[in-house]
């Protein structure tokens, strides 16, 4: 992973104003990174950070897939369908919060469905930070709100109402 080639795309796509989080991400979740490469550069990235997922007896080890971007001179080429598929080949489920309802068709096409995930506890399935997330989490103030989520290779789990307050918006 080429960090300052991703800090930049992550600036191109997200405009955090926030220099403060954006050093957090990269130092505490940077493993987690995953990248793309057209022409001996990075052209898309992604943040699939761990998660335990337990709905009643059932866990699982997951990711959340946070910051999904890629380079603006290569939207529209397939490479984010690309870094996706390769994260959907290690069989864990994978769950996220488009950044906007366009890209919920996006998604579909990739095999990802649509839940209702929630920042209240109401005793069901929750997905539970871990590793580096866990800390960069630690100091961020949870959402207050429920939201449309997606995920993909989750269907042994209810996930309506999902537990999970760390959409960091």
């Amino acid at each position: 992973m080429n960090e300052n080639e991703c800090r930049e795309i992550y600036r191109e796509a997200f405009r955090d104003p926030d220099d403060q989080f954006e050093n957090r991400l990269f130092s505490l979740c940077g493993e987690y990174c995953r990248t793309l490469m057209r022409d001996g550069r990075t052209a898309a990235m992604l943040f699939a950070l761990p998660c335990r997922i337990t709905s009643g007896k059932k866990t699982a080890s997951g990711f959340y897939i946070y910051a999904a971007a890629t380079k603006r001179e290569y939207r529209g080429t397939g490479c984010m369908s690309r870094l996706i598929e390769t994260l959907k080949q290690k069989g864990s489920p994978l769950f996220l919060k488009p950044a906007d309802d366009g890209l919920i068709k996006f998604y579909e096409k990739l095999g990802f469905k649509a839940f209702a995930a929630s920042a209240l506890d109401k005793g069901g399935c929750r997905a539970c930070p871990e590793g580096g997330f866990a800390k960069l989490v630690s100091e961020e103030p949870p959402a207050d709100h429920s939201y449309t989520a997606m995920s993909f290779g989750a269907d042994d789990f209810e996930l309506d109402n999902m537990y999970f307050p760390y959409i960091m918006e």
